[in-house]
């Protein structure tokens, strides 16, 4: 006999799973409570097992239910990814594409691509969001944007992290600062000296809360000063007498390369960029496109000292329309 089971079922499911909450379901979906346990009991009676526990207070997944959450997500995913593609394909590639980096990517890798882009796809209208590492990644997690491109802070369990780029941490200090003078590397003890002179960045970065076990260890934890982004410690420089400690990407953007930067001995650090998907949906060819133009960019550009590419590429996401990414 015929599976009756349909697109409507498995959305059905997935927005229970998801929520854990027939009431939350219905209004996701816009359906009444008894349609949807309608739905689901058509779902259960079709493949013949129990799916949910049901109490007064609350809806646990069977471990078939479990089983089925993750494979069901990723069905639907790529059944709307495929319509997607459909509606760019009928529109000529139109559409709105949503992205969000941390503002040394974005200045540095994301600006220079967009001549390409813009060019391979005119008709794509693009948005573009900075901010730390924790912001960006809950907001590939949410849906709310395209990819991300940043560190690799909060590691959720549903986002795939595709190494980028590599970059050693150093100091960017104001032109009077006496570190400013010094050549070569420099070591953490030179710079707690001047630990009292040292601006920092905000902890929902990658820069100011990865490697702060290490500035502990240097009794460089407590910031002078504290700013929010990286490109609001320019002018925070400029007033002279301060120092930061910096990736190297970083201190090449923002108007930071016009301020002397000094790699960090040992311990050498390096901060990890990534490209961040959610792992439940392929890339959008508009999306494509895009990182197309990024990789143009990344293979023609010469890097900034102390910066290298990872070995991962972006051609892992080179997946076609429908299929999974990394496929």
């Amino acid at each position: 006999m015929a599976s009756l089971i349909a697109l409507r079922h498995l959305r059905s499911f997935v927005a229970v799973a998801d929520t854990g909450s027939f009431t939350r379901a219905a209004e996701r979906l816009f359906l009444t409570q008894s349609s949807l346990s309608a739905t689901i009991h058509q779902l259960e009676e079709d493949v013949g097992v129990k799916l949910f526990e049901r109490t007064t207070r609350s809806v646990t997944l069977t471990p078939a239910a479990r089983h089925l959450h993750r494979q069901a997500a990723g069905v639907l995913a790529q059944f709307d990814a495929i319509v997607s593609d459909l509606k760019s394909l009928a529109l000529q590639a139109q559409g709105h594409l949503r992205i969000a980096a941390a503002p040394s990517v974005l200045a540095w890798l994301v600006v220079p691509a967009l001549p390409r882009f813009q060019a391979d796809c005119p008709a794509v209208t693009l948005s573009v969001r900075e901010g730390g590492a924790a912001e960006i990644e809950r907001r590939v997690r949410d849906g709310e944007v395209d990819f991300g491109l940043t560190s690799r802070l909060s590691d959720y369990d549903g986002l795939d992290y595709t190494p980028l780029l590599q970059d050693r941490y150093g100091v960017v200090c104001s032109p009077d600062h006496p570190l400013a003078q010094q050549v070569g590397e420099l070591g953490w003890s030179e710079v707690s000296a001047y630990k009292r002179d040292l601006v920092g960045l905000a902890s929902d970065t990658q820069v100011g809360s990865v490697h702060r076990s290490t500035l502990q260890r240097f009794d460089l934890a407590e910031y002078r000063e504290e700013v929010s982004s990286s490109p609001s410690l320019y002018p925070m420089l400029e007033l002279g007498g301060r120092l930061c400690i910096l990736p190297a990407l970083t201190a090449s953007t923002h108007q930071l390369e016009t301020l002397p930067f000094r790699p960090l001995g040992t311990p050498v650090l390096y901060r990890e960029l990534f490209l961040v998907t959610r792992n439940i949906r392929s890339l959008s060819g508009t999306a494509q496109a895009l990182l197309d133009a990024l990789m143009g960019v990344l293979a023609t550009r010469r890097l900034p000292q102390g910066v290298q590419p990872a070995q991962a590429a972006f051609s892992q996401h080179r997946t076609a329309p429908g299929s999974a990414p990394g496929a």
